[in-house]
């Protein structure tokens, strides 16, 4: 009875040896399997750092590859990865069963020249797509709008019925907004789809006066700002400023429309020059922020991070106009400032520009459609998950709208007013009298 016992025993553990030694043999395969996948394939990529470009490779699908043609970069140390396809259709593509829906707002369409698919909304896709956004790039010059009073609802694009409205709007449409791209964020506003940033705040940034105007009555530090008029009142200048001083567009990014004024002479040389029916403004210069200064990005009232941008040479410190960017680290008094900077012009993205002054940092400008190249270049955040994140969070709260038929108001009319026979005339003394 003790032998078999035993010779029971013996196969068992026999049996289980043998299964505990099965299960660990596929890792060494599994992983010569994964390595040697006929799926995919290594190319060239390039590892984009502040100092230096490296190069190296990333494996992706075969068959994508094939059709896209990737040229992919790996942007700052913390290597986001970016796909940079040259085939177009790659970001076009459709998300099967889509978390939610975001409309991508450019300027251009109908009358306009199309917008270039750039880093920004390549990087906006690519990140939605890998979340399970759909993201859909659509063109303001390309809506219709109709109001009557069934509502707001008649909506057109590219001259088709809009049936089906988007979770979420994110317009990016900077300084080059107009009329016409106000008023399509103004519709999607008013028939209730979420929008970040809604126009007011479109309104208010466009215009770098009005932007200080807001800042500065609530005594938020800013550099001291005038509406510049020509034939300039050189006298008042002088009384307000000293040279050399900056004189700029009111409207304006990437360091474009900006020039400083050296001297009383040339101040008054260059308003014979410029074009006077575009708004400008003088603006005081800030000598210990020439060629530098700090940016920040400001997503739904938290800053995700901070670069300082510095010019190679000249006053203009914008990646766009050459220079490098480095990231920095923000205290918790200069967030504050960036976040109610913000806040005060209702924009829930924004890039907030500071200059370094004596005492204080002074907010420059504030964009509501911040690229963001430089700035993951410069701090390897992921500027797009962090945009598509507070989307999701916004849309949670707010949940999906189907789109209502409603009736319209009917104020019967008097009968009075249809009854010609009683219609009385008054003439200019008081006289009445009926109207055959």
């Amino acid at each position: 009875m003790n032998t078999k016992f035993l010779f029971l025993v013996l196969i068992i553990v026999s049996i289980i040896s043998i299964i505990s030694a099965k299960e660990k043999e596929p890792s060494v395969a599994q992983d010569a399997t994964l390595a040697d996948d006929p799926t995919k394939i290594e190319i060239n990529a390039t590892w984009v750092k502040r100092n230096q470009t490296i190069a190296t490779t990333i494996k992706v699908k075969r068959s994508e590859h094939e059709i896209y043609d990737f040229h992919p970069k790996l942007i700052g140390e913390n290597k986001i990865k970016f796909m940079n396809a040259r085939n177009l259709s790659y970001y076009y593509r459709e998300v099967s069963y889509p978390l939610a829906t975001v409309w991508l707002l450019s300027v251009g369409g109908r009358g306009k020249k199309k917008p270039k698919l750039n880093y920004t909304s390549k990087r906006l896709f690519e990140t939605a797509y890998r979340l399970g956004f759909q993201l859909h790039i659509r063109c303001t010059h390309e809506f219709d709008l109709v109001v009557s009073d069934e509502g707001l609802e008649q909506l057109y694009y590219e001259g088709q019925v809009v049936d089906k409205l988007p979770d979420a709007v994110l317009p990016r449409l900077g300084a080059k907004v107009d009329y016409f791209g106000l008023a399509v964020v103004r519709h999607l506003e008013k028939i209730g789809v979420l929008v970040l940033n809604e126009h007011n705040a479109l309104d208010t940034s466009r215009d770098k006066l009005h932007t200080l105007q807001d800042l500065g009555a609530h005594n938020l530090p800013i550099p001291k700002t005038m509406i510049a008029k020509f034939p300039v009142n050189i006298e008042t200048v002088k009384k307000e400023f000293s040279f050399p001083l900056i004189l700029k567009r009111s409207s304006g990014t990437q360091g474009k429309g900006v020039m400083l004024v050296e001297n009383e002479k040339f101040l008054l040389a260059v308003g014979e020059m410029i074009d006077v029916s575009s708004p400008m403004i003088f603006q005081e210069f800030i000598k210990k922020s020439s060629g530098r200064d700090i940016r920040a990005i400001v997503v739904g009232g938290k800053v995700i991070g901070a670069m300082m941008r510095v010019a190679n040479h000249g006053f203009k410190a914008n990646y766009h106009q050459g220079g490098y960017v480095k990231g920095i680290k923000l205290s918790q008094a200069i967030e504050w400032l960036a976040i109610k900077a913000a806040r005060l012009v209702d924009l829930e993205i924004a890039g907030v520009d500071l200059l370094i002054d004596e005492k204080t940092y002074r907010i420059c400008e504030i964009n509501s459609s911040p690229g963001f190249e430089g700035f993951e270049l410069a701090t390897g955040v992921d500027v797009p998950y962090h945009i598509l994140d507070f989307v999701k969070i916004r849309t949670g709260v707010k949940g999906r709208r189907e789109k209502k038929t409603q009736r319209p108001l009917i104020v019967p009319i008097e009968k009075h007013h249809l009854n010609d026979s009683e219609q009385v005339e008054v003439g200019l003394n008081g006289e009445q009298k009926e109207v055959s």
